[in-house]
């Protein structure tokens, strides 16, 4: 299929033959019982996508390149937020989260659930214990203004359970707490790696 894959992305694969080379021993079987991978950000050829492979214990991450021809279908997080954790307290919170972002996000800032949240969401597969952060992300076109940033900082803050949320800028992934904090730089997770950048949405 055609791919336009972005970072959070969720993937699903024809199989652990897509994989090629020799991945560790635990992929394969991972790859049979859940053939998903999330897209993640690294440099990359034309026709290749970066993904990560979970296997069923934290320590199992496996950073591949597949084709795009061995992609079936994409699920952007966006997808997922009118969907509903397991985990109580986690289902909760997500809740809370989206009535929030209804009334606090307009125009073509978009949000949905990443991290194991995601990956459950989209996959069907258990990801998430008691005590599982709710990741989010927030699709940032144009400039979330830092007034705005310090205040959902501060609602989700207040929530029943953790909330990890980071904006996707022009400029790469920054920290939703680190861009309500007044003044500085901040650290934008880029293909390339992480760097300093004093403003994310301005034009390279």
């Amino acid at each position: 299929m055609a791919v336009t894959a972005r970072p959070h992305d969720l993937l699903r694969l024809s199989g652990a033959a897509a994989l090629g080379g020799s991945p560790p021993d635990w992929v394969p079987a991972s790859i049979a019982a859940c053939p998903w991978g999330v897209v993640r950000r690294a440099p990359h050829p034309p026709g290749l996508v970066p993904i990560g492979i979970r296997g069923s214990e934290r320590w199992q991450r496996h950073a591949v390149l597949v084709p795009h021809e061995a992609v079936t279908r994409s699920v952007p997080p966006e997808e997922l937020r009118g969907r509903r954790p397991w985990l109580p307290l986690l289902a909760v919170t997500l809740s809370a989260v989206a009535l929030l972002l209804a009334a606090e996000l307009e125009g073509d800032t978009t949000w949905g659930p990443i991290g194991g949240v995601g990956f459950e969401l989209a996959t069907g597969k258990p990801a998430t214990r008691p005590g599982s952060d709710l990741d989010l992300l927030i699709r940032t076109p144009r400039r979330l203004e830092r007034a705005l940033a310090v205040r959902l900082a501060a609602i989700f803050a207040a929530l029943p359970g953790k909330v990890d949320c980071q904006l996707e800028t022009p400029g790469g992934g920054v920290g939703l707490t680190e861009w309500a904090r007044a003044g500085g730089p901040v650290m934008a997770r880029t293909d390339h790696g992480p760097r300093l950048v004093d403003d994310p949405w301005a034009r390279a």
